[in-house]
């Protein structure tokens, strides 16, 4: 009875060792990611420097373990010393910066991942730091072995058991360290509960052992080898491998399902070990003798490979079943963990089983218990190491994922046909159950899980279009997929850019203002850094005036998935001579490198992502200033789908913290935020009016024509920015809120609260420039930034004149007019009033009534020609004639938009393509000069046809009709039309999806919610 009560106290014991080993694990990995970066080399480097000291732990035991007469308490004292040397693992890692800088820092140019030199620094310098704490834990489990099995039936149970406990507090350990601790406390703090478990198991194995005899020392040689069959050794290194060769599999595959968050990553990974956990205690009961075990060990063997092989099948059902739960109210949280659960658990079950039976099987008795333990725990270590780098560095880029399932459900099959042959008596059925079983697989594999590549987990659905590219690289899995089309880029299901062919609508600005607000702060800037390639979409637009476009990018394959569509796009940005590519991680690249440039512009992806994360913090950003020359400017991305308030101002505070001037920029739709920053002034009134006389035709494309269309997506100026920020928590390397919160936040993300956050700290509620036309501003606005115009106006007529335009924003065209109407009785030679009265009553000045009586004053300047142009239309058509009239107006003027219009329609009166290109370009322009109306769509869908870009004519109509508000009839007028258009577009085999779900959704549109 006492043995069994000091046993569960080990048991305990053992559990707290394995939540404190992996809370150990989540932060070591980040804190030598900080140093080496997150490339796939960099990161695989440390794991197997973790795992090669478990591995020598545990060797170390198999040779000392029978001399050592108190084996709880050396035990209770090296979970003391994992404690100790995790405290000291941070300076050491920071040593490590120092030495690793002053090896290889200082290069001149960009380095790439990889080098032999480099590596071997990354595995010596991570096996040294990790060898003293990793090889404690690994001689933990021997000494156990050593004092909890005192008789030969006990030799596979307790194992099984002590093995299962461990594997248990494993999983509390990952939940609790990526849900509760990171969260909460940072990596610092987090460090601290670690020790706090480790002390509290010195303080248990300290009072257990009190109450123990001390142990006789063995009779045989104390390292002696085992008697039993040297075989299983080999098998279970085997098996090892295949184990981590699944786990980066499953890992890679639900990805796709469910995201790339800590949080994802903690469910899958606390899902694989439950599954050992209880696989190992419920191969206890079995692993009573030797025979036993070799059946066991061949019979698990058998089902891991089976039922891995079933649930990859099955895998493709995946995605709906999370739909169906979700969509029934459960937690996404919850879904997920059923999702892994019910995927990873049966192999993982099967998997852990492989442990206790094959130290029984190596074991000759009791005495040899501790150092049969500790030799099997080594082999199957050191082929985890194998099978973690084989599979991402080679199985999986080489066979993909349909090889990796064959490759590792056959080595299963196979270890199971073996060991049943060796076994005394054979099993002969068994062998040849398995053998038959890697005959279908060499012949008959598995289907590859579509549903399941082609799933994305935000946006809940399979990626519609046809598969253009699809590559398993070692970090992620890279598609592109040809929707109505564009081509979308998705890395592990996350979308990463839309690329577009020529002629299609440039709709969300972001991605390309990203490579030229650097030019617009300064005009002067030659060298430029881009983090991320993604589509290439922010090197599309960088003006000539560059001369050096230098790209850090951590996946090859979404280099090789760029250079797949590089024929049909609009710009290849590799093709352009100035771009040069360096594969390797950002913050490892900047760390090594002299070079500095006149702007950086990052564009990491999603900022829960591992290789995205720690290139948000406040550290980044410091190592991004100290590669910045004089003046030299940062452009720092985020979509604001991704971030709540708090984290924005996170994100804002850190970087107000490294540089002194920051200013917030939204282009149209206002999906996502450049945050630009500088340690010098920020004066892009000024320098922005340079930059469009330099590179005009280069920046109007996108939207950029005047400075007016710059100081439009002025969110926060740098008093907004700094006020907005203060006193918010900064996003650091040891702390990372956005990687921690911005999962949380989708649901309820900053998208569509921009307007409350802001509050008095927006920029358009400061004094504009004298020089700036701030009718032209009003127009260019969102109705909400409207209002602040309209606010600024010291006269009331013009308040309601704004206050009309803002009616006409929101489609209420009949108070627009009335309000129109009193400020033109008041103030009849108001320039904008009469502009956008004359736009109110186009249909009737078209149908012959007179203009002049209209506004009941004679027409001036661009009224005229306008006018006249409308006139025309409703005539004879020639408008030919006005063109040297209508292409002299001025960009800010109130009718700039029309005269695009009347350009562009005499253009297709001409009925030649030239003309209608032509007459696409003038659509454009009307589109930016109007903000973006639902007309100058229709316009630019005509334009398209008539100039046979049929594809760019179907985004065009469907951007049209998500715009349209079927509430009013001129929202279901221009569907109808919209309609007609369509049908116009020939029924091409590749455009026929397309084609079908646009004339739905003109067919159907909706009142906007």
């Amino acid at each position: 009875m006492q043995r069994t009560a000091s046993f569960l106290v080990v048991l305990l014991c053992f559990f707290l060792s394995g939540a404190a080993g992996l809370v150990y694990q989540t932060v070591w990995t980040r804190e030598f990611a900080f140093v080496f970066g997150t490339s796939s080399l960099a990161v695989a480097t440390v794991l197997a420097a973790y795992m090669a000291g478990l591995a020598a732990g545990a060797g170390a035991a198999a040779r000392f373990a029978g001399r050592i007469r108190r084996p709880v308490l050396v035990y209770g004292l090296l979970e003391l010393g994992i404690g100790l040397a995790a405290l000291g693992l941070p300076v050491a890692v920071a040593g490590s910066r120092w030495v690793y800088v002053a090896l290889f820092g200082g290069q001149a140019d960009l380095p790439g991942a990889g080098g032999a030199a480099p590596t071997l620094f990354h595995l010596t310098v991570s096996f040294l730091i990790l060898m003293i704490p990793t090889a404690m834990m690994g001689a933990t489990l021997p000494l156990l072995v050593r004092d909890a099995v005192r008789r030969e039936d006990e030799v596979g149970s307790r194992i099984g058991i002590l093995y299962g406990a461990n594997t248990a507090g494993a999983v509390v350990g990952t939940l609790m360290a990526a849900f509760v601790l990171l969260p909460n406390l940072g990596l610092r703090a987090t460090v601290w509960v670690g020790v706090s478990l480790n002390a509290a198991v010195f303080v248990g194995a300290w009072w257990l052992s009190r109450s123990r005899a001390p142990l006789p020392l063995e009779d045989r040689q104390a390292g002696g080898v085992s008697a039993g069959p040297r075989w299983i050794l080999l098998l279970i290194g085997l098996s090892g491998a295949v184990s981590f060769a699944y786990e980066v599999l499953w890992v890679r595959l639900l990805e796709h399902v469910l995201g790339g968050s800590v949080y994802a990553f903690a469910t899958m990974l606390a899902s694989f070990l439950t599954g050992i956990a209880l696989g190992s205690a419920g191969a206890s009961l079995f692993a009573t003798t030797r025979q036993r075990a070799v059946l066991g060990f061949s019979v698990v063997q058998l089902g891991a490979g089976l039922l891995s092989v079933v649930a990859f099948v099955a895998l493709d059902e995946v995605p709906g079943i999370a739909f169906s739960l979700q969509t029934s109210g459960v937690e996404a949280g919850v879904a997920h963990a059923l999702i892994s659960m019910a995927v990873l658990f049966p192999g993982a079950a099967c998997i852990g089983a492989t442990f206790p039976f094959a130290v029984r099987v190596l074991a000759t008795g009791e005495r040899d218990a501790g150092p049969a333990s500790a030799r099997v725990f080594a082999a199957n270590t050191l082929g985890a190491i194998v099978g973690a780098l084989g599979t991402g560095f080679f199985a999986l880029p080489a066979l993909g994922f349909v090889g990796v399932v064959s490759l590792c459900a056959g080595t299963n099959l196979a270890l199971s046909a073996i060991t049943a042959w060796l076994a005394v008596p054979r099993h002969r059925r068994l062998a040849s159950v398995a053998g038959l079983g890697v005959a279908i697989l060499l012949f008959v594999p598995p289907p590859a899980p579509w549903k399941v590549l082609r799933h994305s987990p935000l946006l809940g659905q399979r990626e519609p279009g046809e598969t253009v590219y699809f590559g398993v690289g070692r970090a992620t899995t890279v598609l592109v997929v040809e929707h109505q089309g564009r081509w979308f880029l998705r890395t592990s299901g996350l979308p990463e850019a839309a690329i577009k062919p020529p002629f299609f609508r440039t709709w969300s600005l972001v991605a390309h203002w990203l490579g030229v607000l650097p030019v617009l702060a300064r005009p002067d800037a030659q060298s430029l850094l881009v983090v991320g390639l993604g589509g290439g979409v922010a090197l599309e637009g960088v003006p000539s005036s560059v001369e050096r476009i230098d790209v850090v990018e951590l996946e090859p394959e979404v280099v090789a998935a760029n250079r797949a569509v590089a024929s049909g796009r609009g710009r290849d940005p590799l093709a352009d001579p100035r771009v040069h590519v360096h594969i390797n991680d950002a913050r490892n690249a900047l760390l090594l490198t002299d070079q500095k440039f006149d702007a950086v512009v990052s564009q990491p992806s999603h900022p829960w992502s591992g290789g995205a994360a720690h290139l948000y913090t406040r550290e980044f950003f410091e190592l991004v200033q100290g590669r910045l020359t004089e003046g030299g400017v940062l452009v720092q991305w985020i979509g604001l789908g991704f971030v709540d308030e708090a984290l924005f101002r996170s994100l804002l505070a850190s970087l107000t913290d490294v540089f002194e001037h920051v200013r917030v920029y939204s282009p149209p739709p206002m999906a996502g935020a450049l945050f630009l920053a500088s340690d010098a002034p920020l004066d892009l009134e000024t320098s922005s009016a340079e930059a469009l006389m330099n590179s005009a035709d280069a920046l109007a494309v996108y939207g950029l024509r005047v400075a007016e269309d710059l100081a439009a997506a002025l969110l926060l100026d740098e008093e907004g920015s700094r006020a907005l920020g203060r006193g918010a928590p900064l996003n650091r390397d040891g702390n990372n809120l956005l990687q921690t919160g911005s999962p949380r936040v989708l649901g309820r993300s900053l998208v569509g609260g921009v307007a409350q956050m802001l509050g008095s700290a927006d920029a358009l509620l400061q004094p504009l420039p004298a020089s700036f036309d701030r009718w032209y501003l009003l127009r260019h606005l969102p109705a909400w930034r409207a209002a602040h115009i309209v606010a600024s106006f010291t006269d009331p007529t013009d308040q309601q004149i704004g206050r009309a335009l803002i009616r006409l924003k929101q489609g209420k065209r009949e108070a627009a007019r009335a309000l129109l109407a009193e400020a033109l009785a008041a103030l009849p030679r108001h320039r904008e009033a009469r502009a956008a009265f004359l736009l109110l009553s186009q249909r009737a000045i078209t149908a012959g009534e007179d203009p002049r009586e209209i506004i009941a004053s004679p027409l001036e300047g661009s009224e005229r020609v306008v006018t006249a142009g409308w006139q025309r239309l409703g005539s004879d058509g020639s408008v030919q004639e006005l063109e040297p009239a209508l292409a002299a107006i001025p960009t800010r003027d109130p009718l700039a938009a029309a005269g695009y219009r009347l350009r562009a329609e005499w253009r297709l009166q001409v009925g030649d393509q030239a003309a209608a290109r032509e007459a696409l370009e003038m659509a454009d322009l009307a589109l930016h000069a109007s903000g973006g109306l639902p007309r100058d769509l229709l316009l630019r869908a005509r334009a398209c046809v008539a100039a046979g870009e049929y594809a760019a004519g179907l985004q065009t109509l469907s951007l049209l009709s998500s715009e349209l508000d079927g509430r009013t009839p001129r929202g279901r007028a221009l569907a109808r039309l919209g309609l007609r258009v369509a049908r116009e577009i020939p029924p091409f085999d590749e455009l026929a999806d397309s084609l079908s779900q646009v004339e739905r959704g003109l067919r159907g549109t909706r009142p906007r919610r």
